[in-house]
């Protein structure tokens, strides 16, 4: 089945436990401070269109979100994650520009950023 690229609505909420073990899983591994994130923070950004899901059918297999401050004036991207059985594949790249794309639509004037503690994520910003 073909991998698809979705901004988070109502019919990906029952990913967000996924996505939060996903993220702490990802950190356990690699030894690094990643910003654990709670599955109830993950839904909120999902519930209100401000992340992008990779899908291998209904198996989650990458995520990112943004957040929105200062009237809108700075977007921050944050929390990408590809599930480790789908690395390699070129999706972290694919979903950062989904969610550059995504934010610029619904905040073009803001201010845009990557937080991340990766040196490969780094490079993709």
């Amino acid at each position: 089945m073909a991998i698809t690229i979705e901004i988070g609505g109502d019919k990906h909420k029952k990913h967000a436990i996924k996505i939060a073990e996903m993220i702490e899983r990802a950190s356990e591994k690699k030894g690094t401070i990643l910003a654990i994130r709670k599955p109830n923070y993950i839904l909120d950004k999902i519930i209100k269109g401000k992340s992008i899901l990779a899908l291998d059918g209904e198996i989650i297999v990458g995520f990112c979100y943004f957040q929105n401050w200062e009237n809108n004036e700075f977007i921050a991207h944050s929390g990408l994650i590809i599930n480790e059985n789908y690395l390699g594949r070129g999706l972290s790249k694919k979903i950062k520009k989904q969610i550059f794309n995504l934010s610029r639509q619904k905040f073009p004037k803001a201010k845009l950023f990557g937080l991340t503690t990766s040196a490969a994520v780094m490079k993709i910003n």
